[in-house]
C-alpha cells in the first residue's frame, strides 16, 4: 500500500459508519486519493461509490448482508444545501400523509445532481433556500403544494406543523423570508396563518 493510499484508508477509518463524503474531503493528491477510494469501495470494501465523486462508508455486516444508503440522504449529500423533501415524500414526513411513494421526491435548487438511482428530483430556481435545512424546505415545499398532498385539513395541519416547527428547532420566520422570493402561490399566506395561529 502506497504512503498515499494508507493515509487516504487511515483517513476513511476515522469517519463514522453511514458517513457520506466527497472525494475532495479525503487527504492527498487527486489522483492518488481517487485511485485508493475506487480501491476500497471494491466489492467487500469498507466504502461504497454512490455517484461520481462521492462515497458512503459501510456499517459493520449484519447476518443479512451488507447495507446500502438510503436513497434520502444520498440525495441530499449529493445535492447539498437548499435540498429537502417535496410533494408526497414532505407531506409523508410531515404527518400530512399516509401515502409512501415509490421513489423519495426531492426539491433541489437548480440543477438536480445526477448519477443517482431510485429517488426523483424536482429543482427550484430559488436560491435564497440554501440558508434552510432539510426540514425547513420540507416546511416550505408542503406550504406550496398542501391541497395536492394532504390528507388533513389544513387547521390541523397548522397545529401538526406548529408541534413539528417547535420541537425541530424550525424557524418559521426565516422560512417565511425565503418564502417571498418563491414563485409559487400559496406559500407566504399559508405560512402567515401559521405563524399567528
Amino acid at each position: 500500500m502506497t504512503t498515499h493510499a494508507k493515509a487516504v484508508s487511515d483517513w476513511i477509518a476515522t469517519l463514522p459508519p453511514r458517513s457520506f463524503f466527497a472525494t475532495t474531503d479525503a487527504p492527498g493528491p487527486a489522483r492518488a486519493v481517487e485511485t485508493a477510494l475506487s480501491r476500497l469501495a471494491a466489492r467487500d470494501g469498507p466504502i461504497q461509490r454512490v455517484r461520481q465523486g462521492l462515497y458512503w462508508k459501510q456499517p459493520p455486516a449484519t447476518p443479512f448482508g451488507r447495507s446500502r444508503p438510503d436513497p434520502t440522504d444520498a440525495a441530499f449529500a449529493a445535492a447539498g444545501a437548499g435540498s429537502g423533501l417535496s410533494g408526497p415524500s414532505a407531506a409523508n414526513a410531515l404527518g400530512l400523509s399516509t401515502h409512501v411513494p415509490r421513489q423519495p421526491v426531492v426539491a433541489v435548487v437548480g440543477r438536480p445532481p445526477k448519477g443517482l438511482r431510485n429517488v426523483r428530483f424536482v429543482n427550484r430556481s430559488n436560491p435564497h433556500r440554501i440558508t434552510l435545512n432539510h426540514l425547513e424546505i420540507a416546511f416550505l415545499e408542503v406550504l406550496a403544494d398542501f391541497d395536492n398532498v394532504s390528507e388533513i385539513d389544513w387547521p390541523t395541519a397548522v397545529k401538526l406543523l406548529r408541534r413539528i416547527a417547535s420541537s425541530s428547532g424550525v424557524d418559521l420566520q426565516h422560512v417565511g423570508i425565503v418564502a417571498r422570493h418563491e414563485r409559487r402561490k400559496g406559500i407566504t399566506d399559508r405560512l402567515a396563518s401559521l405563524v399567528s395561529a
